[in-house]
């Protein structure tokens, strides 16, 4: 019971301090990343709908890891509905869509209370709608499975998110198909101190480095196209880190790069290569924000993040505050504790410049969805998205 509660306070009273300077700020990348620092320059536009008042100062999801094999139904059962009291705010829940119809799957949603939908829209390196940037999913081949689930949505009033696993391009091995963008580029993914890809790494996940010119231009691409055909659409960022498990980022692209910069080798002694990561991915969400925005965008950008940097899995090197080109962010509350979710939502309200919408894990081991939403509500929280249903 006190070992959540003392994990929590102690990284709170650490995290005051701040992580790591913003290196990117200070020093110039080679060519490709210097024209990707106007990528990063933010723009304000107009939202379509009005965006949800902050409850007292928001932050978002950590990003956990949560690989469900391919074969895995993300349409859900609902049942776990929410409770009433909890129907007052924005109730999200982030789903997988299959081959049934969009209405089946979104039906018992809304009946359930919840107002936005977070369907997985690039995951494991492919589509669910027809791309000229990425291969599409082959379950939904002929099809655009995202404009069935935008007509489905529209129809029942529900608000739609595409949600984009930014930096994770293919599933664990035992799961991996060899028609995803990391099958297309391998030479793109992310390796560790000793050279070895992701793919090796604790959990087997294929995660692209962000410091590739490449994969930062893929990622803005994704971003305008799917403002340019489904511009009503939030925009969901997903997975914008590095694998947790372990510590990435030493793509030889990147170390180049930074030994450039600096003239010193990565060290994981040296806080300039912590900064220098952190800023990539700064640069990633605020690149993205962008070029969705200006290629006609009207959604909210959200963006799902760990929820108390940079001690909660230092690993990712996710510094989400300074992403300011995203409107919402939702903190992954992933807690078996109802004790920690009063200390996490504290620190996330303390931490993030922007509204949150708490993300909350149900299923085994994990305290009800309604338990959940209760401690959270005693906290001022009313607005949740959810992983897990089923």
């Amino acid at each position: 019971m006190l070992r959540p509660l003392l994990i929590g306070l102690v990284a709170t009273l650490l995290a005051v301090a701040g992580f790591g300077p913003g290196a990117l700020d200070m020093l110039a990348l080679d060519a490709p990343v210097q024209q990707a620092r106007s990528e990063s320059s933010t723009q304000t536009s107009p939202l379509s709908w009005p965006q949800p008042p902050a409850q007292g100062t928001p932050a978002l999801p950590g990003t956990t890891d949560h690989p469900l094999p391919p074969a895995t139904t993300g349409a859900p059962q609902v049942p776990a509905l929410l409770p009433a009291n909890a129907r007052s705010g924005i109730q999200g829940a982030w789903l997988r869509p299959d081959r049934r119809p969009a209405a089946e799957v979104l039906t018992p949603l809304k009946e359930a209370g919840y107002t936005d939908i977070f369907v997985e829209s690039f995951y494991h390196g492919m589509t669910i709608y027809p791309s000229k940037v990425a291969p599409q999913r082959p379950e939904f081949s002929g099809t655009d499975k995202l404009n069935e689930y935008r007509e489905a949505a529209a129809s029942l009033g529900l608000r739609l998110h595409a949600w984009i696993e930014v930096l994770y391009w293919a599933p664990p091995v035992r799961y991996r198909s060899d028609s995803g963008l990391l099958a297309l580029h391998p030479e793109w993914e992310t390796r560790d101190a000793s050279g070895a890809d992701s793919t090796w790494g604790k959990l087997g996940m294929g995660f692209v480095d962000p410091s590739i010119y490449g994969v930062r231009q893929t990622v803005y691409a994704l971003s305008r196209e799917l403002a340019q055909n489904y511009s009503r659409l939030g925009l969901h960022l997903d997975y914008l880190r590095y694998p947790a498990g372990g510590e990435y980022g030493y793509h030889p692209a990147a170390a180049r790069a930074f030994s450039q910069l600096t003239g010193r080798l990565p060290s994981r002694l040296d806080p300039r290569w912590y900064a220098y990561r952190q800023d990539l991915l700064t640069q990633v969400a605020n690149g993205m924000s962008k070029a969705y925005r200006e290629a006609g965008g009207e959604g909210l950008v959200t963006a799902a993040v760990n929820p108390n940097y940079p001690f909660y899995k230092v690993e990712t090197l996710q510094i989400w505050p300074r992403w300011t080109g995203v409107d919402v962010f939702v903190p992954m509350a992933y807690s078996q504790s109802t004790t920690y979710l009063h200390v996490l939502s504290r620190y996330v309200r303390a931490r993030s410049p922007r509204p949150v919408w708490m993300g909350l894990l149900v299923g085994e081991g994990y305290p009800s969805l309604q338990t959940q939403v209760a401690a959270l509500k005693r906290e001022g929280y009313s607005n949740f998205v959810v992983f897990g249903l089923r």
